[in-house]
């Protein structure tokens, strides 16, 4: 009975690091095509948050349930059109900014990466950066893009999101992410005005490309993800317009 119960214990570590070690090999020999997945559908999410989609794609066209990886881009094309239109830059950050983000879940130390979005002339139509905020489970990460003037959003994309499959996870769908397109942002550029940075209603009956407010449709159901979803665009866009208008000369030489 005790060789019995060696040979088990024997063959059960056997078996263990049998597993162990072909998962360990697997990682290794795919561990550079999860880092290629990861780069290209970084790309991807930088590309529709900055409207800029594959030849013929209307988005108003897309399934309202539609996703960033349901648009069929043309992988082979979608690096050299992302290396033609945009630049990252680093900026300073003083700590009075960095105070800026007490309510935040951005990390951020002595300078932050800001793409900068190029039309086809070369000229600067825009600026890109990472939100991080938390949902109802879990952290939710975004790449938000704002227009050169800073008055009005020009697409995000949520890219990390563990929230409720059917209810907060509809936040990556394209029928909530439309409503971003063309949101102004009047209020969190000027702390004067009454007006509230960025709300979300009930319902919306046109899109704020058709009729521009600062408000987007909430998900039914899902409040707490909306809740999170609206303090890191309020809390973090602040942060990142105020870092934009302090270095708005060095921006500018980036125009041809």
């Amino acid at each position: 009975m005790r060789k019995n119960g060696l040979f088990t214990v024997f063959f059960m570590i056997l078996i263990t690091v049998v597993f162990i070690s072909t998962l360990a090999y697997i990682h290794e020999v795919s561990k550079d095509r999860i880092t290629e997945n990861q780069q290209i559908q970084r790309i991807r999410s930088v590309l529709y948050a900055c409207d800029i989609l594959p030849h013929g794609i209307d988005e108003k066209d897309l399934p309202s349930t539609s996703q960033t990886d349901d648009i069929p881009w043309d992988d082979e094309a979608i690096l050299p059109m992302v290396q033609s239109r945009t630049r990252i830059v680093g900026l300073p950050v003083t700590p009075e900014q960095r105070r800026l983000l007490k309510n935040s879940f951005l990390s951020v130390r002595d300078s932050v990466d800001i793409v900068v979005l190029l039309d086809t002339d070369g000229h600067i139509e825009g600026y890109g950066f990472d939100l991080k905020g938390k949902g109802l489970w879990g952290t939710i990460s975004a790449f938000a893009v704002i227009s050169a003037d800073l008055e009005r959003m020009v697409g995000i994309d949520f890219t990390e999101q563990v929230e409720t499959p059917g209810l907060g996870a509809r936040i990556t769908e394209s029928g909530f992410k439309y409503y971003f397109r063309g949101l102004t942002l009047k209020g969190s550029v000027d702390s004067r005005t009454d007006r509230p940075p960025v709300v979300m209603v009930a319902r919306k009956e046109r899109s704020n490309l058709e009729d521009p407010t600062n408000s987007v449709q909430a998900i039914t159901g899902a409040t707490q993800t909306c809740n999170g979803v609206l303090n890191m665009i309020n809390t973090d866009l602040a942060f990142y317009i105020d870092v934009l208008r302090q270095n708005k000369s060095y921006l500018e030489t980036f125009n041809r």
